[in-house]
């Protein structure tokens, strides 16, 4: 779709929105973004900017009387996702979910009660009363968080006072899940896009994750598609979650699921009804000409998802690997970064979005949270042989070195040698 002369106001300027930003552009539109950080990145890729709170609904219906807003975008965030809602409510503008939809999709708690009513598996779970007696290691977590802050892992019960305190730390409603920790067990995630009720899985892949930092909650290393489940996927679960989406009213939009797969069994443990930090429709786009973000720019201008039938391009099964690489750093200042032209140079390679740069500091508080990230690479290839050397090629170029000298990345990165396992 089209949609010169329109104006579309995004709410969060990260790194993020430069792609969406890019993309809203290419389809005719004027761009304006919202954020309180001073000098946030997204910000001179739009066409407008302003330095507020997405949270103060107030100010951002007067911005959009004021720039005469069309459509309003979010994602990457639970919390301007309700920004979004009540502020699309107040315009009397598009939005894809209902408050109802985004509180279970967000709420931990709320979301393993909505698996449950569906037959849905999630991952085991304890009161907190019983933290004396249950088997450790065990995973203490807000219900209500995302981007993986306020998570620890408890090896012991001596671990769970300063576990339970930092994670509610970070829950705004003072609620905690104990789960059985699932380490060791592997993690495949899942994509479903929404069109007028019918309910398509588009992408379902293997995220492998960086286990260096004992006691953190373990953090994206690379996600994998296809996945070496799809079909036993497919065959067990898909059916229960459209079932589930469906009976919800999810009609429209877009989803991601991650889940624990062990013994044969699928284990949800968390989603968002929203684009995913994984950016999982860039290599969508090229594989098979679906786009979760010009979708929602659609819905937020038209109240439709495309003028096509994304039935028609929405498929898991498709002929062309990609991966994403996930970059961890270690704190500290960065001094100097090595290797992305190199990287962004290989035919492979279609997508880079840095969140750090030369002279900014990742500071000791986002140290076991996605704020550890240097960047998210997105690679597409014919084979698998040639994913992998484009993806070792890329973990064997990039360097980042801090002031004083050291290498701040992260060990236990990904090299690509688990993708010649798939040959």
């Amino acid at each position: 779709m089209r949609h010169d002369g329109k104006t579309l106001l995004i709410l969060g300027a990260t790194a993020y929105s430069i792609n969406v930003i890019k993309i809203a552009k290419g389809m005719g539109a004027r761009t304006i973004v919202v954020d309180p950080v001073i000098g946030a990145p997204a910000k001179e890729h739009a066409d407008m900017f302003y330095d507020v709170d997405t949270t103060d609904i107030d100010k951002l219906y007067d911005i959009a009387i004021k720039e005469k807003v069309d459509g309003i975008f979010t994602g990457y965030s639970d919390v301007n996702l309700f920004s979004c809602r009540a502020l699309c409510d107040k315009l009397g503008l598009n939005f894809y979910g209902s408050l109802e939809n985004l509180k279970k999709t967000t709420d931990k708690l709320m979301f393993k009660d909505m698996c449950r009513k569906y037959g849905v598996g999630t991952v085991p779970q304890y009161d907190e009363s019983e933290l004396a007696s249950i088997p450790y290691p065990i995973i203490i977590k807000p219900a209500d968080s995302w981007g993986s802050k306020g998570i620890s892992v408890c090896y012991s019960y001596d671990d769970t006072p300063a576990a339970v305190e930092k994670a509610r730390k970070y829950s705004k409603t003072n609620q905690i899940i104990v789960e059985k920790y699932m380490g060791g067990c592997e993690v495949v995630n899942f994509d479903y896009v929404m069109q007028d009720g019918k309910i398509l899985l588009s992408a379902v892949g293997d995220r492998y994750v960086n286990t260096e930092q004992k006691g953190l909650s373990p953090l994206t290393a690379a996600g994998v598609y296809p996945s070496k489940y799809l079909k036993e996927y497919v065959e067990t679960v898909d059916g229960k979650v459209k079932e589930m989406f469906y009976g919800e009213g999810m009609y429209n939009g877009t989803a991601f699921i991650q889940s624990f797969y062990e013994d044969g069994k699928f284990y949800f443990f968390e989603m968002g009804y929203r684009t995913g930090g994984g950016q999982g429709s860039i290599p969508l786009k090229v594989i098979c000409d679906l786009d979760y973000v010009e979708c929602l720019i659609n819905f937020a201008f038209t109240g439709k998802m495309s003028d096509r039938d994304l039935s028609k391009y929405a498929n898991p099964v498709y002929e062309k690997c990609s991966c994403a690489v996930v970059t961890i750093l270690k704190s500290g200042v960065i001094a100097k970064i090595e290797g992305m032209a190199e990287i962004a140079a290989l035919p492979e390679n279609i997508n880079i979005t840095q969140f750090y740069r030369e002279g900014e500091e990742v500071k000791q508080s986002v140290i076991g949270n996605l704020g550890q990230s240097l960047c998210r690479m997105h690679f597409v290839a014919d084979n698998w042989e040639q994913l992998y050397k484009a993806v070792n090629f890329a973990f064997n170029t990039l360097k980042v070195t801090s002031t004083d000298g050291d290498n701040m990345i992260v060990a236990g990165g990904f090299d690509g040698s688990a993708l010649l396992e798939r040959k």
